[in-house]
Formats: structure tokens, sequence, C-alpha cells
């Protein structure tokens, strides 16, 4: 995203969110681009994490296509608009009391088409908006910044550890009936309850870019960076789908392995693997084993969102085995300079590694 062409998101409203086509595009069809930047958007931008949350549940449940307005339905749209609007002003006489003039004034007016869009999208605000804070559809959203962890538990009391620069979603209101969703973008230790129903079990689905993973209870790791999704099952079963390929076969996991699912890879690999490895992060640890600087540095920037630069490429080949402290930044880049003879300098967020 060229950040010069792009309008200034920390003065949006609600309205101009559902609007921006940079926004929809990150909520209806993300790729990693616009998922970087509105991430480190919501963190330099806090306050705007209310307007991102209401306009991302209208986006994600109205599914409103504003381009594809005919002349020809407006008027119906209308109608039923009002219908709603007559409705959401009988509970909110205060709000609607100031924006009815102006919705009034825009029916038969001679908008272009995408202004009559804009207008459209106001009024679905207006009218909806409130509607969507006192059902299931809306969505509760969690993010953590770089360096910070989090517990979060959820309505059914299954506990869910966020790593850094990572984001839960999930409504905040449970149906006992229903089966239990969240949908994760980064990383997080789940730690899933059995729910217990006439019916049977409920199932626990965690939705990502690439899998959905279900549980009746069980503990479980996920990581979605880089646009792949890596689940390590710690004790219990899971079962993976993906949701973008029906014909898929389900994949059942045991504990003690790694599945592997790849942008652009229909198949997804399983393989076992110690879980310890991948869920140090909720010790407050790193634990590596034979890794390369260049896949360390890769969780760091994952985790405190720096840079390390290597001199060379050999360098960055070098390997380490040990267990580091997650919590402390300069005490890890210490430890791999003393273990690897490196000379450590910092311009901001860019780590510069080069041999003594």
């Amino acid at each position: 995203m060229n950040a010069p062409d792009l309008p200034d998101f920390s003065q949006f409203s609600v309205q101009d969110f559902v609007l921006d086509e940079s926004f929809r595009r990150w909520i209806l069809q993300p790729d990693e681009p616009t998922m970087s930047f509105w991430h480190t958007f919501m963190l330099n931008h806090p306050e705007q994490q209310a307007a991102i949350d209401e306009a991302s549940a209208i986006l994600l449940h109205l599914r409103v296509r504003y381009d594809d307005l005919t002349t020809a339905s407006q008027e119906r749209i209308w109608q039923v608009l009002d219908l709603a609007y007559d409705n959401y002003r009988q509970t909110h006489d205060e709000q609607s009391s100031a924006k009815e003039p102006i919705i009034r004034r825009l029916v038969g007016h001679p908008f272009r088409r995408w202004q009559v869009a804009a207008s459209l999208a106001g009024v679905l605000i207006l009218a909806i908006g409130g509607w969507f804070y006192r059902t299931n559809w809306y969505r509760q959203q969690i993010h953590t910044r770089y360096g910070e962890t989090q517990t979060v538990t959820l309505p059914d009391g299954s506990r869910v550890q966020l790593n850094a620069n990572s984001t839960l979603s999930y409504r905040p209101n449970w149906d006992n009936d229903a089966d239990r969703e969240v949908w994760l973008d980064g990383e997080a230790f789940f730690k899933v309850t059995k729910q217990q129903t006439a019916s049977g079990r409920l199932k626990f689905i965690t939705h990502t870019p690439n899998l959905d993973i279900s549980v009746l209870g069980t503990q479980f790791n996920v990581n979605t960076r880089r646009g792949n999704t890596v689940v390590v099952l710690s004790e219990g079963k899971i079962q993976l789908s993906q949701p973008d390929n029906k014909k898929a076969p389900v994949i059942l996991m045991k504990p003690g392995e790694l599945a592997v699912a790849q942008t652009g890879i229909e198949q997804v690999t399983v393989k076992p693997e110690k879980p310890q490895r991948y869920t140090a992060w909720t010790r407050q640890e790193f634990a590596f084993d034979n890794t390369p600087l260049r896949d360390i540095a890769q969780q760091l920037n994952d985790t405190w969102g720096v840079t390390l630069v290597f001199e060379d490429n050999d360098l960055a080949e070098r390997r380490f085995t040990g267990n580091l402290t997650s919590q402390d930044l300069e005490t890890l880049l210490a430890t791999l300079a003393a273990t690897f003879d490196l000379e450590v300098t910092r311009n901001e967020n860019n780590i510069y590694l080069r041999r003594h």
C-alpha cells in the first residue's frame, strides 16, 4: 500500500471506513499487505478501535455491495431503510432527531451513483449500527501489541492466550445450544472447555484464513503468520477442514502432531512434532532447536516488530539451540551476540548484526 496515496484514516468515521476500498479489502478479502497495514494502524491509533469494530461488523454480516446498486432498486431500498430507521428512532430518540432532516433530504435527490451508495451506507450505519451491539452478530475484538501477550476468557470458560501482534474476534453472546466460534489472526494457545447439551457436545471452531479447526475440548496452538496456518496439538483431538475447498477430506489430528496449511497449496501437511517447542512463548520463552538465525529473526519480527539485518547470508544461516526469554529483547540480543561473537547496533526498529 502506497502511503502518500492514502487518506488520513485517523480522522475516519464508521461510515468512512465502510466506504473505503482498502478497509473493505482487509475485512472481506484480506491479503498480507493489507493485514500488515491495518494491524499497524490499530496499534498506532487505538482511539479508532470502536469505529473499526463497528465498520467490520457491518461489512462482515451485511455484505452490502454498494457499487452494485441499480436505479430501479434504490426506491425499494429506501422504503426498507425508512422502516428500519423509524424503528430505530423509537429507541434512540435523541440521536435520530439530529439525523432525521439529513436523511429525509436524501430521498429523491439526483445523486450520482457513488453518491447514492455513500448515502445508503450512512443510513445503514444509523439504522442498523446499534442493532449489531445488541445481537450476536457483533464481534468482540482483542488485539495485542508488539511485545505483549494477553489471556482472554471466553463466554464458555475457554481460555485463549494471545501472542504478540495477534487478533482474536468472537461474538460476545454465545447461544448455549450453538457451536462456539472464534476468528484468529496471529498466534494463540487454546484451552477449550467441553460443553454438553441434550443433543450432544458442542464444537468449538477456530476460523483461520486456511483452516477451520474444530474441537470438543482440548489444548492446541495456532499460528497464522505470513499467510500460512500452523496447528500444533498438545492434548485431545482436532478436526481440520479447508473452508475454501469443500472437496478436501477432513483431517483428524492426534496429540504430538503438527499441521501446516499454505496459501495456494491444497494439501495440508501433517507430521510428528514436539508441542513444547511451539508453545514455549506461553511460558515467556523462545525454544530453538538447531534453528537458523534467519528464522530467529522472523520470530523476533513477529513478537517485537523489529527487523534483524545480517552482515551476509552465511551469518543468517548460523544455527542456535537453546531457550531464551521472550520478555526482554535486549537480553536475547546480548545472548546471541555473545554466542556468535557479534556486534549489535540498532537504528529504531532495524537491528544490525555483524561479526567482530
